[in-house]
């Protein structure tokens, strides 16, 4: 979806949010919000504020000399819900639909995201996650993932933030449970960008033990098809279906013309929540639109 002008308030929001993080000192966090409100002033509309934000973060990270500045808290979230693997992994056994139950779940990690303007905390997701069987899809198109992943050879799951990186891992346990024939892979972003998971973090949460993993080749806070590798266009093209986490990468692959790509994530800004016609902070699973055109044609 093109760039929204609400957009540009999260971009800019995100600018100070990494200042403060960093202790940058006044002058310049001056000059560096120069720099990036030119950039903004300029900036291509009709891209999709994922690739936006990536040009907005290299801005960034130009000035404070830190190619990382989420790394202790990235660790600190992929630690801690690491800790909760078992108790989650219980809660699934449990359950009358362990599939269904581990994909909640996983949507459920999605409220970790340090580029949103919503609060969170630890607490809040252990307390969602372990009150899952309460949570319903605002959108529900689970039962359709469910058939494709049928016939499925392979799977492309997208990540998305820490932390709920882990959660991945854990429906991808399910869904190789369900389907012990489909190969997976992992996709991860090129290069870091706020709390995206990349590939040094796919590693630490022993990702490689259910899927391959492979970088996308971008920097953009989601996956933008024209800026990724080749290696990785064909992978993603080639899937029989795509599992795409995180709002990020709704926003930057829902006009893609593909077909089989499933969107799991949080709504947690009004011009996503709109397009969708559900509330803010809603949970999704959905089939992407032009994916649906593309069957029903």
């Amino acid at each position: 979806m093109r760039l929204d002008l609400n957009c540009i308030v999260c971009n800019i929001n995100q600018v100070i949010k990494v200042m403060d993080l960093v202790e940058v000192e006044k002058s310049k966090k001056e000059e560096i919000m120069r720099e990036v409100l030119k950039y903004l002033s300029n900036a291509d509309y009709s891209k999709c504020n994922p690739e936006v934000i990536g040009k907005t973060w290299d801005i960034i990270l130009k000035y404070i000399e830190n190619d990382n500045p989420y790394s202790d808290l990235k660790k600190y979230y992929n630690i801690e819900i690491l800790k909760m693997a078992e108790e989650i992994e219980n809660l699934i056994e449990s359950s009358d639909n362990k599939f269904n139950t581990a994909l909640k779940i996983a949507i459920s990690g999605n409220l970790i995201d340090f580029a949103a303007k919503h609060e969170f905390d630890l607490e809040m997701l252990k307390k969602k996650i372990m009150n899952i069987h309460e949570l319903n899809l605002t959108i529900d198109d689970s039962k359709i993932l469910y058939d494709r992943l049928k016939t499925a050879k392979t799977v492309m799951y997208l990540g998305d933030n820490c932390g709920e990186i882990c959660l991945d891992k854990l429906f991808i346990k399910y869904i190789k449970d369900e389907f012990p024939d489909i190969k997976i892979y992992f996709g991860v972003r090129g290069k870091i960008i706020v709390n995206d998971v990349n590939y040094d973090d796919a590693l630490m949460v022993g990702m490689q033990e259910v899927a391959d993993i492979i970088e996308n080749g971008d920097g953009s806070l989601g996956t933008v098809i024209e800026r990724v590798s080749d290696e990785f266009k064909e992978r993603f093209y080639d899937a029989d279906v795509v599992i795409a986490k995180g709002q990020g990468n709704y926003e930057s692959l829902s006009e893609i013309d593909r077909k089989n790509i499933f969107h799991l994530f949080m709504a947690k800004c009004n011009p996503v929540s709109s397009s969708l016609g559900v509330k803010t902070m809603s949970i999704v699973c959905v089939e992407n639109k032009n994916s649906y055109l593309s069957i029903s044609q």
